[in-house]
Parts: C-alpha cells; structure tokens; sequence
C-alpha cells in the first residue's frame, strides 16, 4: 500500500488504499471510507438542495402508485473522508436519502451498484441504519443499469446521479436507457480532468474513452482546432446525442473546480420534463464554482 502524496499531512495517519479508501476507518461506524477532496461537498449540497426543491413533487408518487426513486449506479461506501482533514461526511446515496427522510418526503426506494462488492455491503449498512429500503447491486453501470431500470416501477418519478471518475466509465448507453423512462432527473458528472489530460491520447488512438462517452464524436468534431475549441465541440456534441433521447438539457453546466483553481469536472442536469429544469436551475449555484454555458 503506497502512500499517496496527500497522505503526508493526513491527520490521522491515513494512507490510500488502492480501492481509493483510506486506510483509517470510520470512527463511527468502524467502516471503510471513500477518501475524496473537498470539491465533492459541491456536488453534495446540489444533491441535497434539488432533493429538497423537489419533495412536493416527489411527495405526489410516493403518496400515489408510482413511488419515488434515487438511484446512484457508481456509490462507492457512502461516507467518505475530506482529504487533508479530520472531517467525514456522508456519500451522494447517503446525503439524497438523508435528506429527503428530513424532508418528510423520503425515497419509496433507493437503488445503488458498484462495480465493487465490499463497497455495496458498506453502503446497503450505512441506507438501512437510515430505515432505507435499499436494492443493491454489483458491476458496472452498464451491467446494473439494465437490472435497476427492470426493478424500478416505471410509472414513478426517478432521480438518478451518474458520478464515474473518468469518461470511460460513462458510457452514453447508460445515458440512453436511463432518458427511456418517462420522469427520469439526471445529475451528470463528467470529467474534465480526464478530457484535458488525454485529450490528444484519445484522439490519437483507434479507440478510445471518448467512444465511449459519445459515440460517433469522430464525423462531428474537428480535431484541428485549439484543444479547448475541441473539448467544448465534443461537450456539445455529447448534449445533442442527449437531446436525441427526447430529454432536455438544463442550460446552466456547472463548473467544479479544485482547491488551487483545477479543473476538474462539470455537472450537467438532464430531464425531459421543464419543471425538474426550472429546479435545477434555482438551485445550481450553491458555491463559489462558476457555470459553464454551454
């Protein structure tokens, strides 16, 4: 187990575990912990802030047939620790489930998978302590999505976060399955440090991430640009095959960055109805992070 440059100031005396989990356990639960920076509180309180814009509306399926589900395809064990410090908060399933339950309006049912089994029996303790209904299941998002969306009640209204660590493990099926259920909310992460440090590589190669990501990016996009002029191309070209899925995109990107001003990923809101739109767009800026028209 190599110790990580940031683990030199770990305050607790932590290592990175090749599994991206710190070596210190959680002290109160005594379970593995994700070990990630701060940036990802971002993406946590727009989690938290458009479950709790949308309780009323959640509250009209729960209280009907449909039910109301999250479903969170890449959830790691669900609490984690802020890299550099003392301090461990929840995981997105965690801070969704959570704060629907304090919102009156909790999930009928919360559906997580990951492509590591340890992680999904972590996570399925830490729902379940929260009086969760929970369904689990292992492998990628490409293996699991297809096995959520055949248990899901497809009558319900769905909020779904997509948060792989790089473009490969986002693959736009995932995308496309997910956009065929009628009231489906998106919550997108893509990686823009992985688009700007590869970006050339994957060019280069005959296959690569980005066909993956976008298929058919190779007859739209212009290599011969500027790399910035390139990865913008290939983000929009990424929001039209989405918009081909009868879904609309929010217009307002979000830009995460880094403590010391890096790059780092953007979220993207997608829905097919206007209301989960106007949602996303009352809550979007919850941070000093800057949006990113697109």
């Amino acid at each position: 187990m190599a110790k990580a440059d940031f683990c030199e100031s770990c305050p607790v005396g932590g290592q990175f575990n090749k599994d991206q989990t710190c070596s210190v356990s959680d002290p109160v639960d005594g379970l593995p912990l994700a070990c990630v920076g701060d940036w990802a509180e971002d993406k946590h309180a727009r989690v938290r802030k458009y479950v709790d814009i949308s309780r009323k509306a959640r509250q009209k399926f729960t209280n009907g047939l449909g039910g109301a589900s999250y479903i969170d395809p890449y959830c790691g064990p669900a609490r984690a620790r802020i890299r550099g410090t003392t301090r461990i908060v929840d995981g997105s399933a965690v801070v969704a489930a959570r704060n629907a339950i304090e919102g009156g309006v909790p999930f009928s049912e919360v559906y997580i998978s990951d492509t590591n089994d340890a992680f999904m029996d972590v996570a399925e303790k830490r729902l379940l302590a929260l009086g969760v209904k929970v369904r689990r299941y292992t492998g990628t998002a490409e293996e699991s999505t297809p096995r959520i969306l055949a248990d899901i009640n497809p009558y319900g209204l769905h909020f779904a976060l997509l948060d792989p660590y790089d473009l490969k493990s986002l693959p736009f099926q995932v995308i496309q399955q997910l956009a065929g259920i009628e009231r489906m909310d998106l919550l997108i992460h893509v990686s823009w440090q992985d688009l700007q440090r590869n970006l050339r590589r994957y060019i280069q190669a005959e296959s690569s991430s980005l066909d993956i990501f976008a298929p058919g990016w190779r007859e739209a996009v212009d290599i011969m640009r500027a790399d910035n002029v390139v990865r913008a191309n290939l983000l929009q070209y990424w929001l039209q095959l989405i918009r081909k899925c009868n879904m609309q995109t929010a217009e307002g990107i979000e830009e995460v960055t880094g403590s010391k001003s890096q790059h780092l990923y953007w979220l993207v809101f997608v829905a097919r109805h206007p209301l989960p739109i106007k949602f996303w767009e009352d809550i979007r800026s919850v941070t000093h992070q800057r949006s990113l028209g697109i």
